[in-house]
């Protein structure tokens, strides 16, 4: 990581953040633990207005511990997954005063011994209100800045943390964590890295993530990267103990509200155990790393196409796992994305159905509006692994939409591109409503009865047979 001629990545962090933190407030190493653990899928920001008021009600462990739950639940209701948080917080408490005299312990093996913390959140208090070098913090940001920087290849925060700690002197892994959380939030962003004003950008190779592709062999070299210090001996150390996925549970978090329309048929739906199983396994996949679409977009299909106006149902399979590209739509990205592989094929049939020229924006948004549901089968996905969501639960509570829409009276048009999305043809009355198969526009298959199959005219004939306005298929240019 270093060159000889400028100076090393420490230094630089040093420079550029010289009294950095972990932007949670506290006064106790009590404090500082309950923030982290509410600090899960939720920013900083709100953690900190919420706990203003927290911390002020509760004072010890004890307090916790004995606390009403469903008063404590509503007291962290603003970051999201409330209830489950509540109730790892008042469990990890309760071990608090029943093990250590509600004492916040200092060393790890101690710490990841209570309920709902695991190393990153342990870290976090040992580091920062003990000053403790316990290891490295690696947080998502963390774990993206570090791969990209080729300091580590793997993927598993626990094995990210070994690859730091054998690089970074021991004595600066509390300040390493911090400094690293600030530069990918300031600089090193997951969305759009300002890489042109980065600290290290004569160094950085740029691996992964979407800012360039790592060279061959990339994942072997950075095993044997150098000390980042100039002269530091490398600290021999053991893998750290697995880190265990935090549970957290739906109903608070944004990612998990469900909009007003869909809450009235789908609220149940939620409550199910396989929901809750799969609320914990998103919820340890972003503690682990990039998860797409963000959590606040994860229902944008449902946001954007209330259940009363459903016309049209669109089935995709999972979102595209690139940076910058799924925001809760299928076959739709972001607005301002080039159109990906499968979008430019469905622009192409579509000029060839109804005339539309196919714009530059690769948004599907203006559809969604009229009423298209723009429906995946799964809602989320591993960053760079498709299908990596598959057979988790999705595809159940997704069935259940398809049901739902399924049970309106007025007719509607849903539209099966692939094998995999005609398969769900079985939970569709086609006498009441109108079904239509095709060949997916991906590139592999597009040329095999795609192009020339007409779906749009297709849909606004059968939307005008039922007494339906047909769609304006039209998209902004840009």
């Amino acid at each position: 990581m270093t060159t000889p001629s400028g100076p090393v990545l420490l230094d630089r962090l040093k420079t550029k953040y010289p009294d950095a933190r972990y932007e949670l407030d506290w006064a106790t190493p009590l404090d500082l633990l309950v923030a982290t653990m509410l600090a899960a899928q939720c920013t900083d920001e709100r953690v900190n207005r919420v706990t203003k008021d927290l911390f002020r009600t509760y004072r010890t462990a004890g307090d916790y511990a004995s606390a009403d739950l469903a008063t404590l639940e509503e007291a962290v209701k603003p970051t999201g997954f409330y209830r489950q948080k509540a109730k790892a917080v008042q469990e990890a408490c309760r071990a608090l005063v029943a093990r250590f005299g509600g004492r916040v312990p200092e060393t790890m093996d101690e710490m990841v011994t209570l309920p709902g913390v695991a190393r990153k959140t342990a870290n976090v208090v040992l580091n920062t209100a003990f000053n403790l070098p316990s290891g490295v913090i690696v947080d998502t940001h963390v774990a993206r800045v570090s791969r990209r920087m080729g300091l580590s290849a793997a993927e598993k925060p626990e094995q990210i943390e070994a690859d730091l700690m054998r690089l970074v002197p021991e004595d600066r892994w509390t300040f390493f964590g911090p400094a690293m959380v600030l530069h990918g939030r300031q600089t090193c962003t997951a969305r759009a890295p300002a890489c042109s004003g980065c600290l290290i950008e004569d160094q950085c190779p740029k691996r992964l993530d979407g800012v360039a592709p790592a060279p061959p062999g990339a994942a072997a070299k950075s095993r044997a990267a150098p000390a980042i210090e100039a002269n530091a001996p490398v600290t021999k150390v053991s893998s750290p103990t697995k880190a265990r996925p935090r549970s957290l549970e739906p109903g608070g978090s944004s990612m998990y509200t469900l909009p007003a329309s869909w809450r009235q048929v789908l609220a149940d739906e939620i409550e199910k155990p396989y929901f809750q199983e799969l609320a914990r396994f998103v919820a340890s996949e972003r503690e682990a790393g990039q998860v797409f679409p963000p959590d606040d977009e994860v229902f944008s299909a449902l946001e954007l196409t209330p259940y009363e106006d459903v016309r049209v149902l669109v089935l995709g399979q999972d979102p595209y796992h690139d940076d910058d590209q799924a925001h809760g739509l299928c076959f739709s990205v972001r607005p301002g994305v080039k159109p990906p592989p499968s979008l430019v094929n469905i622009y192409k049939e579509l000029e060839s159905d109804v005339g539309v020229k196919p714009p530059k924006n690769g948004s599907l948004i203006p559809w969604a509006k009229q009423g298209v549901l723009l429906l995946n089968a799964v809602l989320t996905v591993r960053a760079h692994t498709a299908n990596s969501h598959k057979d988790r639960g999705w595809e159940t509570f997704t069935d259940a939409v398809i049901k739902k829409v399924n049970e309106k009276k007025q007719p509607v048009v849903f539209l099966l591109w692939g094998a995999y999305a005609q398969k769900k043809a079985r939970l569709i009355d086609d006498k009441r409503h109108t079904v239509i198969k095709g060949v997916h526009p991906s590139p592999l298959s597009a040329r095999n009865g795609f192009f020339g199959s007409k779906p749009f005219s297709t849909i606004n004939r059968a939307l005008e047979a039922s007494g339906s306005k047909p769609i304006d298929w039209r998209l902004p240019e840009r």
